[in-house]
């Protein structure tokens, strides 16, 4: 299992271990000390069911925004049972690819396994949302009615017992089916339904189960393209596409008790699917004088995707900087700003090409963003992303407008910060310049009731501005905080001096693997000097 373990640590450190939720600190842990880690893994992967009984995950739920008033359950797992977790189905992914329909099929596009061991990438990056899109375009231009469809709380749904069901149909899956099986069972409570969103485990194990579906389907004679949970289905008249419907739903809720989102499901014309596509757009230049209705179809076909450890990443982003170029990108962002509701596709693109904007248009834009956060609301979570991956780039004033425009939000409780995924995000930008109002601020939330991964990056951003009167006053409360908030504080005490040292060595022995992890760390990265806690 090491190189599995070791797989999970790299894909985990390089690429996170979410796609939802701001980057743990654990991961900079797992990055320097992997041995460390691995030596961790294999003691508790002896036996799993008693070390979740001896070590509980201590994982991170919060509301993720789905549109302006709904909202999905999303959950960060405790980070060492994250890479096990992660390790178990890498080590029967190759397995569950080979049990789905092959790629060359060209039917199913999400998520292809294929390990990059110089990218540490699990999936096939040549096959993305936009191959499905294009192969959706062409069959549409072929047939005469799309049917598009996708399953209601996919991954909220997934049953346990059709998990365990799909993995023993694999050849050789005897050791991950029972630590899988064990491991869920934990994260879900007395639910035997629903697993973790956001990360590779769980979309290869997604995928395993729908891979039934498939097969029954092509079984059915029904012409369709799958990614993840978004299905299109073709067929030349109205009754062929409602029969495929129905189908379709039969199988779902026969075969693994899943159903069709109602609101979501539509049967339209081939050249009505067409023409509501954002990919569909002619190839003439794009510039201010251009529609922006040309405009926004172009730039959600662009590969903005950079890889900075390309042998030619200089050359790359240059050319990618090139094409961003030619494209009224603050127009459309005023554009959006100005709807009643945005299009949240294309604001995530702009808001992710924002990223790779220079100077003042790059200030303009970041401003504009974060002070347009009622109409944002959907997608705020991303415009604090990129602000917090840009803000050293921002001029001082620029900086000031969007710390102040945060604590206010924060202050006056709006709307857009009761969501803990918001204020985290927001509490990582505010910890990037030290001022006594934020501090304050912090040290007030950190008494009120939010979840521990919040908390936590309270506690080590007092920690980097060197609060150590609240630091000091916080470690005789230890006891009382949360696994997550233990680990934070084990790190910030290293600020405490001798105080902290006599500290950590009267509770050494209350510590947990992950615990003495975390303090290892922090002490090899403090004897550097100067060392600042990253967040």
């Amino acid at each position: 299992m090491e190189q599995f373990y070791r797989r999970a640590i790299r894909n985990i450190v390089r690429h996170g271990d979410t796609d939802i939720f701001p980057f743990p600190i654990e991961n900079h842990v797992l990055h320097d000390l992997p041995d460390r880690a691995v030596e961790i893994l294999t003691k508790l992967d002896i036996d799993v069911p008693r070390s979740l009984a001896e070590y509980p995950p201590m994982n991170v739920g919060a509301l993720a925004p789905v549109g302006y008033t709904g909202f999905r359950w999303a959950m960060q797992i405790d980070p060492i049972w994250n890479v096990a977790y992660l390790s178990w189905v890498l080590s029967i992914a190759d397995q569950i690819e080979a049990a789905r329909i092959p790629l060359e099929r060209q039917r199913v596009f999400s998520y292809r396994y294929q390990w990059d061991e110089e990218q540490a990438t699990c999936f096939n990056r040549q096959i993305t949302w936009r191959t499905f899109i294009d192969h959706a375009i062409e069959k549409a231009a072929s047939n005469s009615f799309v049917v598009s469809c996708d399953i209601s709380e996919f991954y909220l749904r997934i049953n346990h017992h059709r998990i365990e069901n799909s993995i023993q149909h694999l050849p050789d899956a005897a050791y991950a089916i029972s630590r899988i099986k064990a491991f869920l069972s934990n994260l879900s409570g007395t639910y035997s339904f629903g697993i973790p969103v956001g990360g590779p485990a769980s979309r290869l194990i997604a995928e395993l189960v729908l891979a039934q579906i498939d097969g029954l389907l092509l079984s059915n004679g029904v012409d369709f393209l799958r990614y993840a949970d978004d299905y299109y289905i073709f067929s030349n008249s109205p009754d062929q596409s409602f029969k495929s419907l129905v189908t379709l739903t039969r199988l779902l809720i026969d075969n693994q008790g899943l159903q069709l989102q109602k609101a979501k499901t539509r049967i339209m014309s081939s050249a009505e699917f067409i023409a509501s596509n954002p990919l569909v757009h002619d190839d003439e230049e794009v510039n201010v004088a251009v529609p922006l209705g040309t405009a926004r179809q172009a730039i959600m076909s662009i590969n903005v995707h950079y890889d900075p450890y390309s042998p030619t990443a200089a050359e790359d982003y240059e050319a990618l900087r090139e094409e961003l170029d030619r494209y009224p990108i603050m127009e459309l962002i005023r554009a959006e700003i100005k709807k009643s509701r945005v299009d949240i596709t294309l604001a995530r693109r702009l808001i992710t090409i924002c990223k790779h904007l220079q100077g003042a248009l790059l200030e303009d834009a970041i401003k504009t963003l974060i002070e347009n956060e009622e109409i944002l609301y959907p997608v705020y979570f991303n415009v604090l992303m990129t602000t917090k991956d840009v803000f050293d780039r921002l001029g001082q004033e620029t900086q000031d407008f969007i710390l102040n425009h945060l604590r206010k939000l924060v202050d006056d409780q709006s709307r857009v910060m009761v969501v803990d995924l918001n204020l985290q995000y927001a509490i990582r930008v505010l910890s990037l310049k030290y001022h006594d109002k934020t501090r304050l601020l912090l040290a007030t939330l950190f008494r009120s009731d939010r979840n521990g991964a919040i908390k936590r990056d309270i506690i080590l951003t007092l920690a980097r501005w060197r609060d150590w009167h609240w630091l000091s006053d916080l470690k005789n409360r230890f006891r009382q905080l949360t696994d997550v908030e233990r680990r934070g504080f084990i790190i910030a005490s290293f600020g405490l001096g001798d105080e902290g040292q006599h500290w950590r060595k009267h509770l050494r022995r209350e510590f947990s693997p992950m615990e003495e992890l975390a303090r290892d760390w922090t002490q090899q990265r403090h004897d550097t000097g100067n060392w600042q806690i990253p967040l």
